[in-house]
């Protein structure tokens, strides 16, 4: 099973619930998607999915899965990489009305560099992500680097005020 996080942002991700329920209805990556819905408007029909998810839900539906999908938040990029997850990370643009700015991809950006995660900049990307991340867990000490990088963060945060 495919775990894809959309998160609590109050604008909807409808781009990654259309791109994954659209992977699910063809089968093009071999496997069931469970996706954690959110505000998204569109309802997937192919892919299972709840609007929202408990804590402990998550971290359950993230161990169980081969590979976890989430927007590029900081929180879930963190709670991926604590559950020894390799994140493909689909950044939510402002641009596209997603979200408020375009943090989420210099901060995806900085997570793949690190080695931490893989960027899906364009959903038409998400089923070679997905194959390449299947093999692919956190290093032992992922979640220390991934933390450093989110001062990284919230200083570009500061920058941005």
């Amino acid at each position: 099973m495919i775990f894809v996080i959309m998160g609590m942002e109050v604008h909807p991700f409808d781009r990654l619930a259309r791109a994954v329920d659209e992977l699910a209805r063809t089968d093009a990556v071999g496997e069931d998607f469970f996706i954690q819905l959110g505000t998204c408007k569109f309802e997937p029909r192919h892919a299972a999915f709840e609007r929202f998810l408990s804590f402990g839900d998550v971290c359950t539906h993230i161990r169980r899965a081969s590979v976890a999908v989430t927007h590029a938040g900081a929180g879930s990029t963190l709670l991926c990489v604590e559950q020894g997850k390799h994140p493909v990370l689909v950044p939510r643009r402002s641009s596209r009305g997603e979200h408020v700015d375009e943090h989420q991809l210099p901060f995806a950006e900085k997570m793949a560099g690190a080695g931490l995660a893989t960027v899906v900049r364009e959903t038409e990307e998400l089923p070679a992500a997905i194959a390449a991340t299947r093999s692919r867990s956190a290093p032992p000490d992922a979640l220390g680097r991934a933390r450093e990088l989110t001062g990284w963060l919230e200083t570009f945060w500061r920058g941005l005020a």
